[in-house]
C-alpha cells in the first residue's frame, strides 16, 4: 500500500469522494453499522465515536471536565476536538442537530439570527480575538481558577458600586 504522504492532492480528494459516495449509498443505520465494523477496528470505531460525542457536549456547552471525567478522555483530545470546533466544525454541528432525540422546534427571528452571528463569528475570527481568547482561557480553567476569577468580577462590583456611592455624595 502507497504511504500517505506519497499521494497527490489530487488522489486524496478522489479518494474522499469515493468514500463518502460509499457512505451516502448506505440507507439504514444498521448497514452503516456494518460497513464501520467490517471498515474500522474495534478500537478506531470508539475513538472516532468518542470525538463525535466530545463534539455534541461541547456544543451542548459542558465543560472539559465534565467530558474528561465521562467519557474517560483526556484534555488533550477534548481540546483538539474543541479546536476543531473553533476553526469550523460544520460536520460536527450538522451531525449534532440531526441526531437530536428531541423534537425540532421551530427556528424563531433570534435562533436564526444567533446562528448567523456564530456563522460569522468562526468565519473572522481575527474580528472577535478578545473574546474568543478570553472563552477559551475560562473553557480550560479548573474549578479554583474559577472562583478566583468570580471573586475579582465581585469585587470589581463592589469597587463599581462604591465609586457610583462616591460620585453620588459630591454631586450633593
Amino acid at each position: 500500500m502507497v504511504k500517505y504522504s506519497r499521494i497527490s492532492n489530487k488522489e486524496k480528494e478522489e479518494l474522499l469522494k469515493e468514500f463518502c459516495e460509499a457512505l451516502s449509498v448506505l440507507k439504514t443505520p444498521q448497514e452503516i453499522m456494518d460497513f464501520i465494523i467490517d471498515l474500522l477496528t474495534k478500537q478506531e470505531i470508539t475513538m472516532l465515536a468518542r470525538r463525535i460525542k466530545i463534539a455534541k457536549l461541547l456544543i451542548n456547552g459542558k465543560n472539559y471536565r465534565d467530558i474528561e471525567s465521562s467519557l474517560k478522555a483526556g484534555h488533550s483530545t477534548v481540546a483538539r476536538v474543541s479546536q476543531w470546533l473553533s476553526e469550523g466544525g460544520e460536520g460536527f454541528r450538522i451531525i449534532t442537530e440531526r441526531t437530536k432525540r428531541e423534537k425540532p422546534k421551530p427556528p424563531t427571528s433570534w435562533n436564526l439570527a444567533m446562528g448567523d452571528w456564530r456563522k460569522f463569528r468562526r468565519r473572522y475570527p481575527l474580528m472577535f480575538w478578545p473574546q474568543l481568547l478570553i472563552e477559551d482561557v475560562v473553557r480550560v480553567m479548573n474549578k479554583r481558577q474559577k472562583d478566583k476569577i468570580r471573586q475579582a468580577i465581585k469585587k470589581l462590583d463592589r469597587k463599581s458600586s462604591l465609586y457610583k456611592q462616591i460620585n453620588q455624595i459630591l454631586k450633593t
